[in-house]
C-alpha cells in the first residue's frame, strides 16, 4: 500500500499569519493535534502541533528556565524561547523543518519515518503540492480494515506448509532444524525447541500472522538440547 491509499485528503491548514488563538480553536473543534502551515501559493512552510502550544504565556505554562540556562545560553536561544511562549502568529511558533513524503511512498517507509523521527503526522506531497496527510491514527485505521485475502483463505495444507517454511527460512533468529511444522485445515502445530522465550513468541507471531492460519497449537519448548555439547 502507498501513502495515497490511507492519507486524509481533506487537510485542515493555516497560513503563516494565522493567529495562535484561531489555530487552537481549529484544533479543538476538529479534534486534531497538528496541521500544516501553507503559503498563499500552497507551499508547505511549517507544521504546527500541540507540542508547539504547550508552553504559552496565556495559560501560565511558560517554560521555567534553569539558572544555568540563562547564564550560558546565547541570546538567540533565549529569544526563540520567548517567541515560542509569546508569539501571536503561526510563523512564530511553528516547526519550520518539515518532513514530508510523496503520495506513492510505501506505507512501510511512512511508518519508519513516523517512528524514527518521533512525529505524529507527515504531509503528503504530489509534485510539490499538498494532497493529504498521514497520521499514526491513519496507519492504525488501515490495520483495523486489513482483511484476509480470498486466495490465502483457500490455501491447501501443502501450500500453507510451504509458505510457513519459506517465512521461517527468511528469519535469522530461528533454527529450523529443531522445529517441526504440521498443517491441517489452517491449524498449525509447532513441535520442537527454541533457544529463548523471545524466539518462541516471535515464531508464534510469524505463524499467527500468516494468511490462511486459523489457529496455532504451540508445543515448543524453550532450551535447545545438546547444543554446545562436545
Amino acid at each position: 500500500m502507498k501513502a495515497r491509499d490511507i492519507m486524509t485528503r481533506k487537510v485542515i491548514t493555516v497560513r503563516p499569519d494565522t493567529p495562535i488563538r484561531d489555530i487552537a480553536t481549529l484544533m479543538v473543534e476538529n479534534h486534531i493535534s497538528g496541521l500544516p502551515v501553507l503559503t498563499a501559493d500552497g507551499k508547505v512552510v511549517g507544521i504546527l502541533s500541540e507540542s508547539d502550544l504547550l508552553h504559552r504565556a496565556e495559560t501560565g505554562t511558560e517554560r521555567r528556565q534553569k539558572w544555568w540556562f540563562r547564564i550560558f545560553a546565547d541570546s538567540a536561544s533565549l529569544a526563540r524561547e520567548y517567541v515560542k511562549a509569546h508569539g501571536l502568529k503561526a510563523h512564530d511558533v511553528m516547526s519550520r523543518y518539515v518532513i514530508s513524503v510523496s503520495d506513492d511512498t510505501e506505507l512501510r517507509d511512512v511508518a519508519d519515518i513516523l517512528d524514527n523521527r518521533r512525529i505524529k503526522r507527515v504531509p503528503v506531497l504530489q509534485e510539490g503540492s499538498l494532497v493529504g496527510i498521514v497520521t499514526r491514527g491513519d496507519l492504525v485505521r488501515a490495520l483495523s480494515q486489513a482483511q484476509l485475502s480470498p486466495a490465502a483463505a483457500k490455501m491447501d495444507n501443502a501450500g500453507l506448509h510451504k509458505l510457513l517454511q519459506s517465512k521461517m527460512h527468511s528469519q535469522p533468529w530461528i533454527d529450523e532444524s529443531y522445529i517441526n511444522v504440521s498443517v491441517n485445515d489452517g491449524v498449525v502445530e509447532l513441535i520442537g525447541f527454541v533457544e529463548s522465550l523471545d524466539q518462541k513468541n516471535a515464531l508464534r507471531a510469524l505463524v499467527e500472522g500468516t494468511e490462511g492460519v486459523t489457529r496455532v497449537e504451540d508445543r515448543l519448548s524453550v532450551g535447545v538440547p545438546f547444543r554446545g555439547a562436545i
